[in-house]
């Protein structure tokens, strides 16, 4: 090991600090050997004094002093010089721990005095010899220490008499002096006996065995100028702790840190290295890391924000210690804490806080030669969040939800996780444990999501239909949505024996459908728009004249419809909540079937010439206002129905001209080509609807009874546009049906 020379008034500076420092540790354990001195004038005896604090770190301030320096005086090393016959005590303290030595000097003018029958007193008074430890545990060659108390019938001490020392196996233990040092020589079983010249008698059983040793760590990360003791024990003999001085320590690398004889390690400089420990037959070794000098710890979420959890929320904490050049270091030792562990847990192998139960608390960290840090936790209920209160799917679709939990003022903090779910009717939609939906049926159910100690949340669920369509099958017309898996199964949407329901569309993100209806009697229909199943229902148009034929902009945000309350019926837009009514048309003959184009720029209309012929053509004008422009102009044939498909392109309803001719749908062509045809019927077409996506067409055409010339039947079907397949919906006998909408 490398000597270093300081400068004597450094040393004495760094001495004094040292002191200071030391004696301000807690120590909690003191050794001091002998109990007893017996000295002649002028004789010499050290005291053999350990001290260690809680940490089991070795206290090197000790203090000494004793209470007659007449009779004996005690230097700052442990040293007592005996000066003339009589009895004093050394006091040896470190830190608040203390422990009496008792000098004797002998010979002189005190030892004539105490002579004449002094001696049998003594010998006469030891009733009861007391050892201390009762029992001894060594490890070959080790040398242990037996103190002996001699005390009256009473139970009072008696100065120490001359005691008799014997091994009862000295091939195992021997007797190395008059003092009660034991030294093992073998493994076996063996006794000291002591004995007073009373009679008085002990026996301390002593074990010697050949087991291992261990240290007090098996791993030291550092810095360096850092310093840790090393103790070692004999876990075998209930932990016993071994003296330092008695085992031989030395480091692998000198450069990295140097080891001191009472295992005390000093860290020189960053590196590898190891404590090597001999003694006893045994070798033990402790690998050290010396890391650089930590200079500024990095750290996620920054410690100046409050970190906000729901119960049972985790968060991830990530810290890193760096160099002065910003380089990060490993393996740096840091310890841990909660300040209320009923609030939050934490686990330092992952980084991962756990949310437990409402409240505020702390989590900090320290590290060697920085005061603890940390974060202000603070765990609260759990408010979930959807970001929504409704959501539409249709039959078939699945949605996963992704709720967030929020604070009191309603501000995201994280993905909501750890819930429960519940749907209120799983006929219209399910749930799983994940909160991932699946709709089965239109109608609405409740989704409900709950946090472990928090208040439940709420989602509004609707299931619409593929298509909605108005039928008479309930007496009156209502409005029922259809299933493409389940084409004949009508699920009322809007349906009563005492009012019309006609004219329904859902609205863009069909949370909502606008519809017409002469619930408020006098056959004069108005306009209402309500929640996508039908329900809340609220009153859009309140003019005397029918209001019909309601669409949709793309945008969801005005309504395009039908009014007759200015006379011949012209097409009006307002906006969703029925404001700002404005005409688009003034069209002599009248306008109807309004149709907005995807852009929401343009509406198709059809437009009535007015006369008894009931010639139609399809007409287009801004939705802005302006003028209409004729899309068709064939004066012997009827255009009516128009739509836009996804690409821009407008569709209509070509009828027939007598009966051996069919009716047609018919695409928009391009300049200079005859427009073709998507559907073709021997029957009257009455009704035809597109899918937004353009995928699907819908119709519904109608021929008059055989029996009853003047009553019509009527068939619905659609078809896919992409596959040709084909869907017919059977109808009930006597059943109108009309207004299809996707």
């Amino acid at each position: 090991m490398r000597t270093f020379r300081l400068p004597a008034g450094l040393l004495v500076l760094l001495l004094i600090g040292v002191c200071r420092s030391v004696l301000a540790q807690n120590v909690t354990e003191l050794y001091v050997t002998p109990d007893t001195l017996r000295l002649d004038p002028g004789q010499r005896q050290g005291l053999t004094v350990q001290a260690f604090d809680d940490a089991g770190n070795v206290i090197v301030a000790v203090r000494y002093r004793t209470t007659d320096s007449l009779v004996a005086r005690v230097a700052a090393n442990g040293t007592v010089t005996a000066a003339r016959a009589g009895q004093t005590q050394v006091v040896v303290q470190a830190g608040k721990k203390s422990k009496t030595v008792a000098v004797i000097v002998t010979g002189g003018a005190m030892e004539a005095a105490v002579a004449p029958g002094s001696g049998a007193q003594l010998v006469d008074e030891v009733a009861q010899l007391v050892a201390e430890p009762a029992s001894l545990a060594l490890l070959p060659t080790e040398r242990g220490r037996i103190t002996i108390r001699a005390l009256r019938a009473d139970g009072s001490v008696v100065p120490a008499p001359k005691l008799q020392w014997l091994s009862l196996r000295s091939n195992v233990v021997g007797v190395a002096d008059s003092f009660g040092t034991i030294i093992a020589a073998s493994s076996g079983q063996a006794a000291i006996q002591v004995s007073a010249p009373s009679g008085a008698t002990v026996s301390i059983p002593v074990t010697v065995a050949l087991t291992g040793i261990a240290l007090n760590q098996d791993r030291i990360v550092f810095s360096p100028n850092d310093v840790d003791t090393l103790l070692p024990v004999v876990p075998d003999q209930g932990g016993r702790r071994l003296r330092p001085g008695d085992l031989q320590w030395s480091s692998s690398d000198d450069a990295v840190i140097d080891v001191s004889g009472e295992g005390v390690v000093h860290a020189l400089g960053a590196g590898r290295a190891e404590v090597v420990v001999r003694g006893f037959l045994q070798e033990r070794r402790v690998p050290v890391i010396v890391h650089q000098r930590v200079a500024r710890f990095v750290v996620s979420p920054r410690m100046a924000d409050t970190v906000r959890l729901p119960v049972q929320a985790t968060r991830e904490f990530t810290l890193i210690p760096q160099t002065a050049d910003s380089l990060p270091i490993e393996g740096v030792p840091l310890s841990w804490a909660v300040g209320d562990s009923t609030i939050a847990s934490f686990d330092p192998a992952s980084g991962t806080l756990t949310a437990v139960h409402p409240g505020t608390t702390t989590l900090t960290f320290a590290a060697r030669g920085f005061l603890p840090r940390g974060w202000t936790v603070d765990v609260i209920a759990g408010t979930i969040s959807f970001g929504r209160s409704e959501l539409s799917l249709r039959p078939g679709e699945r949605n996963q939800l992704a709720p967030q939990f929020s604070d009191d003022q309603g501000k995201p903090l994280m993905p909501a996780t750890g819930l429960s779910w519940i749907t209120s009717d799983a006929g219209v939609v399910r749930v799983t444990a994940e909160g991932a939906l699946e709709a089965v049926a239109p109608g609405r159910a409740r989704i409900t999501a709950r946090a472990p100690g928090g208040k439940p949340a709420t989602l509004t669920v609707i299931v619409t239909g593929d298509l909605l369509v108005a039928s008479s099958r309930g007496g009156r017309f209502g409005i029922y949505a259809l299933v493409a898996s389940a084409p004949e199964t009508f699920f009322p949407v809007l349906a009563d024996s005492s009012t019309n329901y006609l004219d329904a569309v859902y609205s863009p993100d069909r949370s909502r459908l606008v519809f017409a209806s002469d619930r408020f009697g006098g056959g004069n229909y108005d306009l209402f728009v309500a929640d996508a199943d039908g329900s809340n229902p609220v009153r859009l148009t309140t003019e005397s004249g029918v209001d019909l034929q309601p669409v949709w902009t793309p945008d969801g945000r005005r309504i395009v419809f039908v009014s007759g309350r200015r006379g011949p019926r012209q097409v009006y837009v307002m906006n969703a909540d029925g404001s700002e009514v404005r005409a688009l048309t003034a069209l002599d003959g009248g306008a109807g079937e309004p149709a907005v184009s995807p852009d929401g720029k343009t509406v198709a209309f059809t437009g009535f010439a007015g006369g008894a012929d009931g010639q139609s053509d399809i007409y287009a004008i801004p939705i802005d206002g302006g003028q209409p422009v004729a899309v068709t102009t064939t004066r012997d044939r009827r255009e009516t129905r128009p739509a836009y498909l996804p690409d821009g392109e407008l569709t209509w309803v070509l009828a027939r001209r007598d009966r051996n001719d069919p009716d047609q749908v018919l695409r928009q062509a391009a300049t200079g080509s005859l427009p073709a045809a998507l559907v073709t019927s021997e029957l009257s077409l009455t009704d035809v609807a597109f899918s937004r996506d353009g995928s699907r067409v819908a119709w519904i055409t109608s021929r008059p009874l055989e029996r009853n010339r003047s009553l019509l039947e009527f068939t619905f079907q659609w078809r896919s546009l992409t596959s040709g397949a084909e869907t017919s919906v059977r109808l009930l006998p006597g059943e109108r049906i009309t207004s299809p909408a996707f």
